[in-house]
């Protein structure tokens, strides 16, 4: 950007700072501070408020706070850009804190405040906290109403929180009731693991005479795929094509993953095939799903061909692959990729979840003194899902030394799991420790600690049959219980 200092203005470097803004355009923003300071413009707030917004959407946070003190009369404007910036970098404590210093200095939020912090407190799960700012929203919108995106924000924030009720609640409270509103309460339901309710109301907007758009048809094929609804799944494809959505990326890598959760790789890979695609995002659902679906060998090739084709793997493309690699067992491949994420060349953030893949592994190839000093010295704390893991393996080759060594790792982790404690009674039983078994048992009836049935469930002609451990409310269970009779003797 060639900028001349005797043929600006105010408004040109406002404009100047708004493009680059909205390219998110990190080499322009320290010669656009330079001119400003050198004009004498820094005393105006609108424009480095501008500047304070172009640096936090470059994700510069130190540069941001450093301009943002450096303002003398900060307005809810720039406070607001501060508390949003924050919050969309992940930065979710700094936001809230940011929020709070706004009020206390005097400044009246307005809808884009409550809006930024609302994501905060989704983020951090604060569902009180959230409560209180619903509080001042309802006081604040009796002096100057809000539109319907602070509205959305607590939909978002009590569905993030857990508390459906009160996100329903709200929703149906709403005067007005837009895509976006309908859009978030859906996918409230669907993260809260209420599927089949994000479906009907998915019916119930269509009914309202109100068009799905993209989202809409997104998070009805994440509901399908959640329920491995196949038969649904087909119906809201055909709607996509039908309306003219099937060339949307979003919904397109929605369908490849709810074609294989559902087990039907073959459309998967149609759907793949269909768009002749380069896109990262895209090839990285191919390859989870040919993962999960047990096509390793589909899932290895594919990532080859990626690294050919010189696309640029991120740390999701990778635990696809890694996961891919333990579910077949390809132990000399999976440990080849793994430190291939440290190469110069393919360098990427290696997570907690890459860790786990590679003990997953071991584990599952059976090397559990491998995988126990790979966990030893990993450069973080493992967590409870890679504990889990290492026992779940000893359990399955009957390593009660290493077994033990898991469920007391757990122990510390999880005291309020009862399947931990249930691990811990099974390795003391098969070593025929009794008395230490039944000292577990006594311990869990103490406190309360039951272990939960197990469930299933199975999608036939027009209906979904669940089924629990134990339970024996199903209506046709002497016909299914005949049925398994005659199959065992059959084998």
């Amino acid at each position: 950007m060639s900028l001349c200092p005797k043929t600006l203005d105010e408004y040109s470097i406002s404009k100047s700072l708004k493009a680059a803004a909205s390219l998110r355009s990190p080499t322009n923003f320290k010669s656009l501070h330079a001119t400003i300071i050198k004009l004498g413009f820094s005393r105006f707030t609108i424009l480095m408020t501008g500047l304070v917004d172009l640096v936090l959407k470059c994700g510069f946070l130190a540069d941001a706070q450093k301009m943002f003190d450096e303002i003398p009369d900060r307005d809810v404007v720039t406070w607001t850009s501060m508390i949003v910036g924050h919050a969309h970098q992940g930065f979710y404590h700094e936001s809230l804190s940011l929020f709070r210093r706004m009020v206390l200095s005097g400044i009246v939020p307005n809808g884009f405040s409550f809006s930024g912090t609302l994501i905060a407190c989704s983020g951090l799960g604060m569902l009180s906290y959230g409560k209180e700012i619903h509080t001042q929203v309802v006081k604040s919108s009796a002096v100057r109403p809000f539109d319907n995106v602070v509205q959305n924000g607590l939909l978002d924030m009590y569905a993030r929180c857990g508390s459906l009720v009160s996100a329903r609640r709200l929703f149906d409270l709403m005067p007005a009731k837009g895509i976006i509103s309908w859009n978030e309460i859906m996918s409230g339901y669907v993260y809260c693991g209420q599927a089949e309710e994000a479906l009907m109301l998915f019916s119930s907007m269509v009914s309202s005479m109100l068009g799905p758009d993209g989202f809409s048809y997104a998070i009805c094929i994440d509901a399908c795929a959640a329920l491995a609804s196949l038969k649904q799944g087909i119906q809201v494809h055909a709607c996509i094509i039908k309306n003219g959505f099937d060339s949307d990326f979003v919904i397109m890598n929605a369908l490849v993953d709810m074609y294989a959760k559902c087990g039907s790789i073959d459309s998967a890979e149609l759907v793949f095939r269909l768009l002749r695609s380069q896109d990262v995002v895209l090839w990285t659902t191919m390859i989870s799903a040919y993962g999960k679906s047990g096509w390793v060998c589909n899932a290895v090739e594919m990532f080859e061909k990626m690294i050919e084709l010189k696309m640029k793997c991120d740390e999701v493309t990778y635990l696809a692959v890694l996961s891919a690699c333990s579910h077949g067992g390809l132990v000399r491949e999976g440990w080849h990729y793994f430190r291939l994420m440290f190469d110069e060349k393919q360098r990427v953030a290696v997570k907690p979840e890459h860790y786990g893949c590679i003990v997953d592994l071991l584990c599952r190839s059976g090397h559990l003194e491998e995988a126990l000093h790979f966990i030893e010295q990993m450069p973080l704390k493992p967590s409870i899902t890679i504990w889990s893991a290492f026992l779940n393996s000893c359990r399955i080759y009957g390593n009660t030394e290493f077994g033990q060594i898991a469920a007391f790792k757990l122990l510390e982790l999880d005291p309020d799991n009862h399947s931990n404690w249930v691990a811990l009674s099974r390795m003391h039983a098969t070593e025929s420790k009794w008395h230490e078994t039944w000292k577990i048992r006594e311990t869990m009836k103490v406190e309360n600690l039951k272990k939960e049935p197990g469930c299933s469930w199975i999608e036939l002609n027009d209906g979904v049959h669940i089924f629990l451990t134990a339970d024996r409310s199903h209506p046709e269970l002497f016909e299914i219980l005949q049925t398994l009779d005659a199959s065992k003797k059959d084998l």
